[in-house]
């Protein structure tokens, strides 16, 4: 799905949802996609993996929309892992503003899907 620059997919792993997203995720379409990110995690899903590899852009509107994703997901008692490449510019972003508060971040998706079980 595309959502204004931005891509969207969701698959099911188990009892868990991975959404990928990749582009830019900014002003215009932060809380679009983040809106669909949380339609996209059924409340039955013991958790959801938030593949953020292909980003390669993060404004301060779509850091807002992320923590308060996690924190709604986790009121739903759902765990989230969110996956950012080391080295990349999204994973320094989410480091600066302490995101690893809200959800832990892993450097691959199999790291992720292993720590949720």
């Amino acid at each position: 799905m595309n959502v204004d620059g931005a891509t969207l997919t969701s698959s099911l792993h188990g009892n868990h949802v991975i959404v990928s997203v990749g582009g830019e995720i900014d002003v215009f379409n932060a809380a679009r996609l983040i809106a669909l990110v949380e339609a996209a995690v059924p409340t039955d899903a013991h958790g959801a993996v938030l593949d953020l590899t292909g980003v390669g852009f993060l404004d301060s509107t779509a850091i807002r929309k992320l923590f308060a994703l996690t924190s709604r997901l986790r009121e739903r008692r759902q765990h989230v892992r969110v996956v950012t490449p080391c080295g990349s510019t999204v994973l320094r972003t989410l480091e600066l503003v302490q995101f690893g508060r809200a959800a832990p971040m892993h450097a691959s998706l199999e790291e992720a899907l292993a720590e949720l079980g």
